[in-house]
Formats: structure tokens, C-alpha cells, sequence
């Protein structure tokens, strides 16, 4: 089973655990959703491989980030001790993180996920099974957002950055898509794009984004170009 369709299942355990009543009050959001969104095949068995699921979810404050843990319990979730991530819980042997929107319930959080949650579409994962799923713009923004809290600078070394380069990459309809976001949100993907287009890490960047082949390198950089140019029209 490749990456994709293991991915697949984590997510589908995961929304069929959640029963139709939590899971329309999340969003799936992170590295297991990447494929989800791509739509071309041959980048889409590109994927890397992570092991856990993230959910972005509405809650205010510890009080109501404890009864949301309450209610996960009751369906199989648990706190695991292996584990020093806050917001994380266990399904069996499957790691799911509950990114709450609210930053002082762990201190921090992701300045797009209350926009992200609130515009999350259906997707349908198969058929009876629907979850919402970060529409392609909000889910760059939230990965630039989380490299630049924690990737360092590190270009190669940072898994939000291939996860945006495979979005770029295998999703031709992602500059119509920004082209149609506020323009808040388009002048930040801009600028992130800007920055990736100026690093040092550049070359190196696109020839692993491109696996080497050189035309679809070049349609990467057109793409990703087309995107800067979007915060002159904002």
C-alpha cells in the first residue's frame, strides 16, 4: 500500500471513531491530507510518509479544551504516556493531534486555523463517510505558518515545505483557487513564496521538489511565480 492509501485509512479511522457529530466540528488538516488534495496521480504516490492525523478544533479556553478531551475518550481516545505533545491522543496505536484554534489553551496555535476551520469544505472520503478537509490555500498558509515557527530556516530538511511544494507541484488549480481567497491570504502565500523563491536553498530545493526532471521544474517555478505575482494585483 503506498503512502497515499495509507494515509487514507489512517484519516477514515480516525472520522469513523469521531461519529458524524464531532467530526462535522473539525477539520482535517496536516500531512495525511496532502494527497487528499492533489490532483495529479504521479506527484500524488510521491507523498512522504507521516504517522500521525491532525485536526484543527474550535474550543475556548482549558475548560472547554478538557470537555472536548471527555467526549474523545468516550470514543475510543485516549491519553497516552508515551506522549509529551499536549494536544495529542491515541487511537490504539494511531497518533491524532487536536490542534484547538485558541491559543491559550496550549500556548500556542496557527494565526490561519480559526479562518481555515470556518471554510473547510465536505469531502467525500468514500462513499457514507464525509469529513471537512482545509480547502488547498488555507492548508499552504497553515503549513508556512507552522515552518516558520519551527522549520528553523531549514529549507530540505522541513516537511511543511514538501508538503507545500507537492501541493504546488500535483494541484494545477491551486492559483485559481488563491486568486479567489481574500487578498490578506493572498498577499501572505505571496510572501512566503517570495521568501522560498529568494533562499539559498533554492536550487536544491526545486531539483528535489521537481525529482530531477528538469520541464516539470520548470513548470514548478512558473507556478510558484504566478503565485508571487498575486500580491501585485491585491
Amino acid at each position: 500500500m503506498n503512502n497515499y492509501n495509507q494515509h487514507k485509512e489512517m484519516i477514515k479511522t480516525v472520522a469513523e471513531a469521531l461519529g458524524l457529530e464531532l467530526r462535522s466540528k473539525m477539520a482535517f488538516v496536516g500531512g495525511s491530507t496532502t494527497g487528499l488534495l492533489l490532483t495529479d496521480e504521479v506527484t500524488q504516490e510521491e507523498i512522504r510518509y507521516t504517522t500521525d492525523v491532525d485536526l484543527i478544533v474550535n474550543v475556548v479556553g482549558l475548560a472547554g479544551w478538557e470537555e472536548l478531551r471527555q467526549k474523545l475518550e468516550g470514543h475510543g481516545f485516549k491519553v497516552s504516556m508515551e506522549d509529551d505533545v499536549t494536544c495529542r491522543l491515541r487511537l490504539g496505536e494511531l497518533k491524532v493531534d487536536f490542534m484547538p484554534d485558541d491559543s491559550d489553551v496550549m500556548g500556542f496555535s496557527n494565526r490561519w486555523y480559526s479562518e481555515a476551520l470556518a471554510s473547510a469544505s465536505d469531502y467525500q472520503l468514500e462513499d457514507g463517510l464525509t469529513i471537512r478537509l482545509l480547502t488547498s490555500p488555507y492548508f499552504v498558509a497553515t503549513k508556512f505558518e507552522a515552518f516558520r515557527g519551527r522549520g528553523e530556516d531549514d529549507l530540505l530538511g522541513s516537511h511543511d515545505v514538501e508538503d507545500i511544494m507537492n501541493l504546488v507541484d500535483g494541484r494545477e488549480e491551486l492559483l485559481d483557487e488563491v486568486k479567489n481567497s481574500s487578498q490578506e491570504l493572498q498577499r501572505y502565500i505571496s510572501e512566503q513564496i517570495t521568501y522560498l523563491l529568494a533562499h539559498d536553498s533554492r536550487p536544491y530545493l526545486l531539483q528535489d521538489a521537481s525529482r530531477g526532471d528538469s520541464e516539470r521544474e520548470e513548470i514548478l517555478i512558473e507556478r510558484l511565480e504566478n503565485l508571487v505575482g498575486l500580491e501585485a494585483q491585491c
